[in-house]
Parts: structure tokens; C-alpha cells; sequence
């Protein structure tokens, strides 16, 4: 929106006068106003706005700078050291990407509540003292870029902090006492291929965190994990993945906890490394009120899982089983029909042929985003197969990752030639990746100009464009030459 949109705006609005008080000659001058109007403008039209009036310099100045994402490999430089200093008081979501030039990372900013730093090999102990000068943060984000994991002491200054994330840290928990008043007021944990010390008993667990994520976690025991996460009795989202090979025994207990209503505000659970039984699957669904999202391997046949979810397909936002055999290609239709709200379903390969004879509306078509697992084309109906699916994709307007994976013998996966409908899927304009491993495709430069043309915002291609090795390499580096990644896997 241009400032001149703006003002626009408000020269034609039908508002009563005495909406606004008669104190009031801007309705800018409001600050409900302004900062609903803000939410809407980029960058670019907020250095617009301030450059109107010196009054709309001082009303959209504290948005433009409110937000600052510094990255040193960007085209375009970070601002300048001095201006950076002018401007810290409106600095509230601060983002580090690599090593930040000299002097940034000793910056001051009084108001920062959000802090994101990808952490660089030469510059780790800026941002570690970074952390521990801003009292203020409410949301604090560490990434390690390093294979090494860096230590990080948690400083008794974060008394705000109610969301962290760590990837590749090293906790050390000096002060016990620091460590438990930290932890104790977060809402939402994040650890992912990090460690952290042992915590005594009477530090595990809390009652303030909504969503936890431990993914590869070492320095506890999958045992202790699981006493912590047994405590944390207010949770609604978690995502725990343990150390390999190590959770075999853990599936039963956890399926016994939620079955106890151990968490019974809890909505999501995700995990890749347990593989649990019909039945243990489906007391993990029974002991959610709601479930909005839940991906585990549960083994054949799973038709407890399948009583279970129903009654959650109001609701139901994402599934996930990799496990799944075509068997249950009936099911994942099932869910495609009846979840209105479902944003991803990965669970398959689906069988063309059980879409044949229905052409009733998915309940999801306004909602998915991400669709994977495959789908299979009987020879038999392989004509009809790709007309019906082409058209039933065409209708997923918001998707943005598409899987075509084909596992079946005597199968074949959707045809993405122009022949063969390929332009149907032009509504498909938020498509970000497509993986098309394990699929005979017979593509041709003219398709991969197709795709450049009308799918602007694909970032991703996976797998061979041709069964012809030399006609797939020479399509990749089209695709690689217009700053789409691709890798050619299976």
C-alpha cells in the first residue's frame, strides 16, 4: 500500500464523523490505526510514508526500524553502524544471519524483545555477550552454523524470556538455581541437537510450557526426557525425537500417560522415532481433547487409528505416516473429504482409481498446503487416472509442496507433461517444492519453461526430470540457472 493508498483511504471513508473524537484531525493520529495499518506495509512503503510529512515521519519511524534483519551476504548492506546506534530505542525483532560486520553485535537496543542469531564460528562470543545484554528478550533464538556444538551459560538476566530456542548448544547449568527460574517461566522449549545437564528431580518439568520440542537431545537420558516431558502437565503442542535407537521401550509409556490424560490440553504430537501399534497409536489419539496435528509410524493394519481420528477431522490440521501402505488409500481420501481445516497430509501412496467415481468437493481444497506420500496411476485406467488427478490438484490453490513419490510395481505416478494437462495445475501459484523421486517422468525443456512461467515461487525441484540422465542434467540447469535448487535423488 503507497502512502497515497493512505490517505485515499481516508478521504473516501463512509465512517460516521463521530467515530472520531473531534480532537482528532488524522485518524493516523490513532495508534490502533497505525499499527493495523503498518501490519500491512513492507519495508519499501514504510521509507515512502516517513518521507510524506515530517507527522508521518514520527508515526511509521518506529515500524520501519521496529524490525531489522541484518545479513552481511545480502546485495543490499545493513545500515550503517551510526544509524543503527540513531535508531536503537525502535528496535524491537533484531535477526543475525553469519558474522555480523564490526562493532554490530555490541550494539545496545533497550526496547529488543525478539533476537534471532545464527551463530558464526568467528564471532561466538559476541553473540553469546549479545544474550546476556538485553534483559528485555521475550523470544531468543540460537543457531549454531557450526558442526561443534558452542557452550552457552544462561545468564540470571533473562527474567522476560518466555520462549527459547537452541540448535547445536551445549547448556551448562552452572547455577541450578538460575537454571529452574529460566526454565520455569518458558511457554515455549525448543532443543534440537543440543545438550543439556542433568536437572535434579524437583527442577523437572513446568507448568507454563505450551509447546516443547526435543529433538536429538543428549546429557538426559530418553528416560529422564520422558519424566520431564511427563511433568510439563500443561502442554499443547510436543515434538520429541530421541537418540536412535533408544525408544523402543518408551512408546508403551507414553501411549499410557496419554491415556491418562496426563496432558489434557494437548493437541499436537509429533515424532519420527517412535514406530507405535494400532493400539498404542490410537490411545495417544484418545487422550487428546483436540487434536490438531500428529505424525508417528503406526504399523498395519490400523483401524483403531482410524475410529480414533475421526472424531477429530473437524479440526484436524496435520497428519502424518510415512509408514502407510496402499491398502489404506481409501482412508487418506477419507481425510482429504472430511478434514476442512487440514493444511498437510502426508500418508500414502494414494490410488488414483479410488477418486474415479466421486467428484464430490474435498473438504480441504481451501486449506491444504502440503501434500505428500504420492500417488499411484493403474495401468488399466492410466487416461482417465491423470485427467481426474491433474483436475482434483487444480483445486489446491494454497499448496506449496507437492510429493508424486510412486512405491508400487506396475505403477506409475502423474505424468507432468504438457500433453498430458500439465497446464491445469497454472492455479497452482504457491507451489515452493515438488519432489518427483521415483517416478518415471518424460519432460521436456518446454515444460520446465512452463514451470518457470507460472509457478514463480517454486524453490525446490527433487528428482530427474527424464529418464535420460543427459535430457534431465541439461533441464536441472535450467531450472538451477533461474535459482530453483534440485537434487536428483532416486
Amino acid at each position: 500500500m503507497r502512502p497515497c493508498d493512505l490517505s485515499t483511504f481516508f478521504a473516501h471513508s463512509h465512517a460516521p464523523h463521530c467515530f472520531f473524537s473531534m480532537a482528532i484531525k488524522n485518524p493516523l493520529d490513532l495508534p490502533e490505526i497505525r499499527e493495523v495499518l503498518a501490519t500491512f506495509l513492507t519495508n519499501h512503503d514504510l521509507e515512502r510514508c516517513v518521507r510524506v510529512s515530517k507527522g508521518w515521519h514520527a508515526l511509521f519511524l518506529p515500524y520501519l526500524w521496529s524490525t531489522i534483519d541484518i545479513r552481511p551476504r545480502c546485495r543490499k548492506p545493513p545500515s550503517s553502524l551510526e544509524t543503527m546506534q540513531r535508531y536503537s530505542d525502535h528496535v524491537r525483532h533484531l535477526t543475525y544471519q553469519g558474522k555480523a560486520p564490526e562493532g554490530y553485535q555490541s550494539l545496545q537496543f533497550p526496547a529488543l524483545t525478539t533476537l534471532h542469531i545464527h551463530i558464526h564460528r568467528k564471532a561466538k562470543n559476541q553473540a553469546i555477550e549479545m544474550v546476556g545484554n538485553h534483559s528485555s528478550l521475550i523470544h531468543l533464538k540460537l543457531i549454531n552454523n557450526t558442526f561443534n556444538k558452542i557452550k552457552w551459560i544462561p545468564p540470571a538476566g533473562l527474567s522476560n524470556l518466555t520462549s527459547l530456542s537452541l540448535t547445536r548448544i551445549a547448556v551448562e547449568l552452572q547455577d541450578k538455581n538460575t537454571a529452574w527460574n529460566l526454565l520455569s517461566k518458558l511457554e515455549t522449549l525448543e532443543l534440537s541437537q543440543s545438550s543439556i545437564s542433568a536437572l535434579p528431580g524437583s527442577m523437572m518439568g513446568s507448568r507454563r510450557i505450551r509447546d516443547l520440542r526435543l529433538e536429538v537431545v543428549t546429557g538426559l537420558t530418553p528416560m529422564e526426557q520422558l519424566k520431564w516431558i511427563e511433568h510439563c502437565t500443561y502442554l499443547k503442542r510436543l515434538t520429541w525425537n530421541a537418540t536412535y535407537g533408544s525408544t523402543s521401550s518408551l512408546t508403551e509409556d507414553i501411549a499410557q500417560l496419554a491415556a491418562a490424560n496426563t496432558w489434557p490440553d494437548l493437541e499436537e504430537f509429533h515424532t519420527s522415532s517412535f514406530m507405535a501399534t494400532d493400539r498404542q497409536a490410537s490411545l495417544i489419539i484418545n487422550g487428546m481433547r483436540h487434536l490438531l496435528g500428529f505424525t508417528i509410524h503406526f504399523t498395519q493394519p490400523f483401524d483403531l487409528v482410524k475410529t480414533a481420528l475421526r472424531p477429530h477431522f473437524p479440526w484436524l490440521k496435520r497428519l502424518t505416516n510415512t509408514r502407510s501402505c496402499a491398502t489404506n488409500s481409501g482412508f487418506a481420501i477419507e481425510i482429504l473429504k472430511s478434514c476442512p481445516r487440514l493444511e498437510g497430509l502426508r500418508m500414502g501412496p494414494i490410488q488414483v482409481r479410488d477418486m474415479l467415481d466421486d467428484d464430490a468437493p474435498w473438504a480441504c481444497e481451501s486449506s491444504l498446503r502440503y501434500l505428500g506420500g504420492g500417488f499411484n496411476v493403474d495401468e488399466s485406467t492410466e487416461e482417465a487416472g491423470q485427467r481426474v488427478l491433474l483436475e482434483r490438484l487444480s483445486r489446491f490453490r494454497k499448496l506449496e509442496s507437492l510429493s508424486l513419490m510412486c512405491e508400487l510395481p506396475r505403477s506409475k505416478s502423474l505424468d507432468l507433461r504438457l500433453e498430458s494437462g500439465l497446464d491445469q495445475l497454472a492455479t497452482l501459484t504457491q507451489l515452493r517444492v515438488i519432489n518427483v523421486v521415483h517416478t518415471d517422468q518424460e519432460m521436456t525443456m518446454n515444460e520446465v519453461e512452463w514451470i518457470l512461467k507460472h509457478w514463480k515461487n517454486l524453490r525446490r525441484f527433487n528428482g530427474a526430470l527424464h529418464y535420460n540422465d543427459a535430457k534431465s542434467r541439461e533441464m536441472i540447469a535450467r531450472l538451477c540457472k533461474a535459482g530453483i535448487s534440485t537434487e536428483r535423488w532416486g
